[in-house]
């Protein structure tokens, strides 16, 4: 299983690489959030309980720059992150998938929110830091609940041949237990820094872009407003 979640970590991570189309402005900014993004997991920066702001810069990367760009992200800034702080173990595969998926989904949020008032998506985003702030709990918790509690020793651990309901209430008191107030911490302090630092860093993120990203199309495919060059095209998006 193991092998099986490393395998598709990196196929996952290939595949989003190379249907971006990265060019190598965006792959400098890929390579700077990620650098910067695995600095502020180390443990002088943890923050608080499940706190931690490395999810910042994973949300607003992802909601900017488009889904592919906000797996890659989160899946190289835990690879990353783990060589900083010697956190190479069995967990890190899942991790990488989970904060993958956390970036992935505020990009598919972000291309839904196209067009909105900058308030509108900003919101939505911050709903989602806070969702996500559990989710991503969730999805850990799924890995580890038979590793801790396993073989039927507890009335919330897992145990093989139960049903599907059983599992679910299990699984439902191990997580209110042992992680509902530390996932907390983690979306709260999501919330936090998307409503006080999400917007200056989104229009940063934006004016990168529109200025720095553009799209190479034939001639016959150029945008009728732009004429700096037959064969330009203004762009549409980051995926």
């Amino acid at each position: 299983m193991l092998a099986f979640i490393c395998a598709a970590s990196v196929i996952l991570l290939g595949l989003a690489l190379q249907t971006h189309h990265l060019s190598a402005r965006l792959l400098a900014v890929l390579a700077a959030l990620v650098a910067v993004d695995a600095v502020l997991r180390i443990p002088a920066v943890i923050g608080i309980a499940g706190f931690s702001p490395v999810f910042f810069l994973m949300l607003v990367g992802g909601f900017e720059m488009g889904p592919s760009f906000g797996f890659a992200m989160g899946a190289l800034t835990l690879l990353v992150s783990a060589a900083l702080t010697a956190g190479f173990g069995p967990w890190l595969p899942y991790q990488m998938l989970a904060a993958g998926w956390v970036g992935m989904g505020a990009g598919l949020l972000g291309g839904l929110t196209v067009g909105r008032h900058s308030g509108i998506r900003l919101s939505a985003l911050a709903v989602y830091a806070v969702v996500t702030g559990f989710g991503y709990g969730v999805l850990l918790d799924l890995w580890e609940w038979p590793l801790l509690l396993g073989g039927g020793t507890s009335p919330i651990s897992w145990a093989p041949g139960l049903a599907t309901s059983e599992l679910a209430r299990r699984f439902g008191a191990f997580y209110l237990t042992t992680s509902l107030v530390y996932d907390a911490f983690r979306a709260g302090g999501n919330l936090l820094l998307v409503l006080v630092a999400g917007a200056p860093v989104l229009a940063a993120l934006h004016r990168f872009r529109l200025r720095f990203l553009v799209d190479w199309a034939p001639a016959g495919n150029m945008s009728p407003n732009v004429g700096a060059s037959p064969r330009y095209r203004a762009p549409t998006g980051a995926d």
